[in-house]
Formats: C-alpha cells, sequence, structure tokens
C-alpha cells in the first residue's frame, strides 16, 4: 500500500521528475508537475489535475503503486 507520505515525497522532489500512480481498478493517472498534485494530510484521498483541467480523485487506500517516468533522452551533441 502507498502512502501519502510516499506520494508527497515524489511531489516535493527536486528535481521533480513526473510519476505515474496506478491503481487496483487499473487506472494509470501521470503527474506531470508537482504543482498539478493536492495530497492533504486530513483527507482520505488525492486530487491530480491534468493540464486540461480534468480532475482526478484517487482514493489512497486504491494506490497499488507509484511508477517515476523513465527521463526523456538527451539532446547531445556529437
Amino acid at each position: 500500500m502507498v502512502t501519502k507520505e510516499e506520494i508527497r515525497a515524489m511531489r516535493n522532489a527536486s528535481p521533480f521528475v513526473p510519476f505515474v500512480i496506478h491503481t487496483s481498478k487499473g487506472e494509470a493517472v501521470r503527474v506531470r508537475e508537482p504543482g498539478l498534485i493536492l495530497a492533504a494530510s486530513t483527507a482520505p484521498r488525492v486530487i491530480v489535475q491534468e493540464r486540461s483541467g480534468r480532475l482526478h480523485f484517487i482514493n489512497v487506500g486504491l494506490i497499488t503503486s507509484l511508477e517515476k517516468e523513465p527521463a526523456a533522452p538527451s539532446q547531445t551533441s556529437h
């Protein structure tokens, strides 16, 4: 089971790395920016906002894992 502390740690990481929240319902919700997720200590859920404005209300008890998104390939010049 994932805790809010783990979610907050991913959100507050410096530098921030986008991540995916996986749920027991089979959903995968991407967190692309740290300002687009709210994980208040008193609420039983987290709220993720997509760039389009759509909101996802996710019960913390249904979150099965957090997955960091792979880093984009670096642009190196030769």
